[in-house]
């Protein structure tokens, strides 16, 4: 597998000193039906610790930092992308080549 930085990420990530990416799968059912979908973020040391001792994530390193990818079936493509996108002033992170 193959890790692929957008570069305005690379400089947000500079910019907020975090260098983990942690993608979980979150199910959310506080409606009729249940919602299961990929959330992709950034994360600190602790919190990365967290997940690899707790939750049991996969560690990925990469030339920019390190990725966490859960213990689930997934599928993924020979090349993961990870961009920034913002909607107003919140930022968020972006993912290609990873499915449920």
């Amino acid at each position: 597998m193959k890790f692929v930085y957008e570069e305005a990420l690379q400089k947000y990530m500079l910019q907020k000193k975090k260098s983990i990416i942690a993608v979980e799968v979150i199910t959310s059912d506080h409606s009729d039906f249940e919602v299961t979908e990929l959330h992709v973020h950034l994360v600190n040391s602790k919190r990365a610790d967290f997940f690899k001792t707790k939750k049991h994530f996969r560690s990925y390193a990469t030339e920019v930092g390190e990725v966490f990818l859960p213990p689930y079936r997934l599928e993924y493509d020979e090349t993961i992308i990870f961009g920034l996108k913002s909607f107003l002033w919140f930022k968020y992170v972006t993912q290609q080549g990873i499915r449920l």
